[in-house]
């Protein structure tokens, strides 16, 4: 989760220092003669990096090397990048093919796109879809993943749903902290709900845990939550261990 945090200070060094093409604002942008418009999307088929600084961008096509963005809104539909991406940004809309790893922090983000390395979000909503090869690191105000995570995942919302699958270590955080639970009125703050494969076990800590009919567990896994996780019939718990959370901060049970 640092680097998804760290990617607006990496971007602006690498705009500054590298020698790859910047365009600052929205406004008289000429295209150069390996990039068209296409129905409001800037289409590239470059070999090396691209970089951007100000405003919205709608991308298409093919970047041989890095992405870096710092700008408003991003729509990339279907891009194809053979490198790393940072993106700090507004809105996140990101599908297609990432060869290296991808650093994103924004305010709402849809992912669906495969990751050839790590992938790092911190973000408000978030949606998360694809085949991620590293560990991915996520943080937001409300995920929904539906990825295949082949190298683990770390994720902290106010709530989660996991309905891909997840090989490796797994650590999923919601409610951290339950000092002002009177305040969230809201029966899914704090909540996780699993209806996906988790291949190797591993650790959750929120306020409730729901266990769908479509949830398959491999190995041990470690819940703690307010309540008796809610299991559904036909779901596939494995080897699970409850202990109940008596409001303490995941920081604290998870020793962290």
């Amino acid at each position: 989760m640092r680097k998804a945090w760290m990617a607006t200070a990496t971007v602006l060094v690498a705009l500054t220092v590298s020698g790859c093409v910047i365009v600052v604002g929205d406004d008289d942008v000429k295209m150069g003669h390996n990039e068209r418009s296409v129905a409001g999307y800037r289409v590239l088929d470059r070999d090396g990096d691209y970089s951007r600084l100000g405003g919205d961008i709608n991308l298409r096509g093919r970047i041989g090397g890095d992405l870096s963005l710092v700008s408003g809104d991003v729509d990339a539909d279907q891009l194809d990048v053979g490198g790393d991406v940072s993106l700090a940004a507004g809105d996140v809309n990101f599908s297609g093919h990432v060869g290296g790893e991808a650093s994103i922090a924004g305010g709402d983000v849809d992912w669906h796109a495969d990751v050839d390395d790590d992938l790092s979000i911190a973000s408000g909503d978030l949606d998360v879809s694809g085949r991620i090869l590293g560990e991915a690191s996520l943080a937001a105000g409300d995920m929904t993943l539906e990825a295949v995570f082949e190298d683990g995942l770390t994720a902290q919302a106010g709530g989660i749903y996991l309905a891909g699958s997840v090989r490796g270590e797994l650590t999923l955080i919601s409610a951290d902290k339950l000092r002002n639970r009177h305040r969230h009125r809201d029966a899914s703050f704090g909540q996780i709900e699993l209806a996906g494969t988790i291949h190797d076990g591993g650790e959750i800590c929120a306020r409730s845990v729901i266990f769908a009919s479509t949830a398959n567990i491999n190995g041990t896994l470690r819940v703690w939550a307010e309540d008796d996780p809610v299991i559904a019939s036909g779901a596939d718990t494995g080897n699970l261990v409850f202990e109940a959370r008596n409001g303490r901060d995941c920081d604290d049970i998870l020793d962290r």
